[in-house]
Parts: structure tokens; sequence; C-alpha cells
């Protein structure tokens, strides 16, 4: 009976520590096209607010900005958005699958705001 109990209580204890590493995620808040992270990287989710009419967005599966080197390649967008008017805004919440990117992360943001949380 002894054993069975230290059993369990060891196994309760240690189920809390494997979890303790899953949600490890990070929150940043983005205003102009840069690279956010290179290699194996995962979003869970973007918020796009329009700063001015027309603002737009796209998330790049790469460290440079191929849309303006490369715009025939399209391969690499993972997502986009755009917004008529400013102040507008939109969550995309991808948390159930989350976009896997292999190469980086690379944002190119024009005319708006947008909070990207990743892994």
């Amino acid at each position: 009976m002894k054993k069975t109990f230290l059993i369990f209580s060891l196994l309760f204890l240690f189920s809390f520590s494997s979890f303790a590493a899953r949600n490890t995620s990070t929150i940043v808040c983005i205003n102009s096209s840069q690279l956010i992270k290179t290699g194996d990287a995962k979003i869970y989710a973007i918020n796009f607010v329009a700063s001015a009419n027309g603002g737009n967005f796209a998330v790049l599966d790469a460290i440079t900005d191929t849309l303006s080197t490369h715009p025939e390649t399209l391969d690499d967008i993972k997502a986009e958005g755009s917004e008529a008017t400013a102040a507008n805004g939109k969550p995309y919440d991808f948390r159930a699958k989350p976009l896997e990117m292999d190469t980086g992360i690379y944002v190119v943001i024009t005319d708006g705001y947008m909070i990207l949380e990743y892994e």
C-alpha cells in the first residue's frame, strides 16, 4: 500500500514538470518589416492593425524579404492579410494548427502594427 501511494505521488509530481516547457512562446509587437527568428519556428497567433488605409502584412518562411527581391516566388508566404481602413484590425489564431517555418520568420509590414506570438 505504501509503495503504491509513493509511486502515484511521484508520478503526480513528475507529470507537472513534464508540461512545464510546453508554453514557451514569445510575443512581440512589430511595426516594420524585419527578421524575427532564424531556423525552425511555429506561429500561434497574429494580430494586425492598420495604421493607414490599405495597411497589409505578409509572414514569410525566409530570412530576407523575398517578396521584394523575387516577387514571382510565392512559396515563402505562410500568411498574409490587409485592412482597407486605418485603425481596423483582425486577429488570426493558429493555436489549433500552428504555422510551421523551416527557414525562419520574416515579416513584411506596410502601414500597420502586428502582435506576433511564436516559438
